[in-house]
């Protein structure tokens, strides 16, 4: 049983490194080059998960792996190849924690340990953040922080709702007032709006409207209640397009549309929009567009388009839809009896997740972040976890018997 836990132990400590950046607070760890370690036993656990899992990959990780192979064929062909070479390994790097969330977690309890060490990491930022950013790379500023925490907040409602013991959702309730007050007091535009498209998601289309509603209300008056002046007049600034960083943003997505239009197929090249920035920032005045050299695009959309072309959109595009098609497929099997309340829970929550990715996702260039990658193996999982359960009858379905068949290990 020791040996079988080892995989997921792993993944889970990855964890630290990857969002804490444990061996940052720790800095012995860094010397050490444990997080290497880790990373490296990771690789060969994926690698061992994935030869005696002996199944077909679901359609998701086929389109991933796709796009990690445009990453790495049309390197060579960016204006700093560098820049892109670094997109595509760190792409590769992220697929092993993609991978290791596929291969690894195999039952629901062993998706409430990663959840539970995944959210508790996120408990943990918020609670002792002071602004800016926190956490590894993609946790750099307050943009950041906000939109992983408004995709770990559904999760982190999971976890409430499946506690087992009053002190445990205790817990977890004071864990999701802890990280909607963090994203209050990270002061991010963009933040709020995900935090808002999540609340109408789910009063909207929760099975339990009330629960969502009154849950969505309770949020709602906590906001208020602790709120500074400033935040509301911060956050009023969000529909005035013609100044400040929402212009400039504006300019970027014209400038990232213009990249698109010189390189429709395969884009730019990753990490390469900034590079050309200054070539394609006409509505910059001449003497500053020298200095736009090497800014985002603050924007997953425009990224995509910029980065990599039509080939990018097909391919990260056709991932979305899947996983949109996997989750309303496993809420009609729970709506037709097939499959247990908890998994209709987690694709529900997966999906408030997504919202909250895709939402403040638009204002931040996020591509390269796990939190795509990431959403996206764990909604392979609750899916296999959903076909698992619906045991086929002479009644069903011959699309869902397929299904069944085609990824109940995968």
């Amino acid at each position: 049983m020791a040996s079988a836990r080892l995989p997921l132990t792993i993944l889970c400590v990855s964890l630290l490194f990857e969002y804490l950046r444990i061996h940052d607070i720790v800095p012995i760890l860094g010397k050490l080059k444990i997080q290497t370690a880790v990373q490296a036993l990771l690789v060969l656990i994926v690698i061992q998960q994935l030869r005696e899992a002996k199944i077909r990959f679901a359609p998701q990780s086929r389109l991933l792996l796709s796009f990690l192979a445009v990453a790495f064929i049309t390197f060579p062909l960016a204006t700093n190849w560098y820049y892109a070479y670094d997109c595509a390994y760190g792409l590769a790097l992220t697929a092993t924690g993609y991978f290791g969330i596929v291969y690894i977690i195999r039952r629901e309890q062993d998706l409430r340990t990663f959840f539970a060490w995944l959210i508790g990491i996120h408990i943990y930022l918020a609670l002792r953040y002071r602004g800016g950013g926190a956490g590894g790379y993609f946790l750099s500023d307050e943009n950041d922080f906000s939109l992983a925490l408004n995709i770990a907040l559904p999760l982190a409602i999971y976890l409430f709702r499946q506690a087992p013991t009053t002190r445990s959702r205790v817990g977890w309730g004071v864990g999701i007032g802890a990280m909607v007050i963090a994203i209050v007091f990270s002061s991010s535009r963009g933040g709020f709006v995900g935090l808002v498209a999540i609340g109408l998601y789910w009063a909207t289309t929760s099975r339990k409207k009330g629960e969502a509603l009154g849950t969505v209300v309770l949020a709602g008056i906590l906001v208020l209640a602790i709120a500074p002046p400033e935040y509301w007049t911060r956050i009023q600034t969000i529909t005035s397009t013609e100044e400040g960083s929402a212009q400039e943003r504006r300019y970027y997505w014209a400038a990232a549309r213009r990249e698109f239009m010189s390189s429709p197929i395969w884009g730019v090249g990753g990490g390469n929009f900034g590079v050309l920035l200054p070539d394609y920032a006409d509505d910059f005045p001449e003497d500053k567009r020298p200095n736009q050299w090497g800014r985002a695009t603050h924007s997953l959309y425009y990224q995509i388009l910029a980065e990599f072309g039509l080939l990018g959109v097909f391919l990260i595009g056709g991932v979305l839809v899947l996983s949109y098609r996997d989750l309303r497929h496993i809420r009609t099997l729970a709506r037709k009896g097939r499959c247990s309340r908890s998994i209709e829970q987690l694709a529900e929550c997966l999906q408030l997740s997504w919202v909250g990715f895709l939402v403040s996702g638009a204002f931040i260039s996020v591509l390269r972040y796990p939190h795509l990658y990431y959403l996206t193996a764990l909604t392979i999982v609750a899916y296999r976890f959903a076909l698992e359960q619906s045991i086929p009858t002479p009644q069903a379905s011959k699309p869902t018997q397929s299904a069944i068949a085609r990824r109940s290990t995968a």
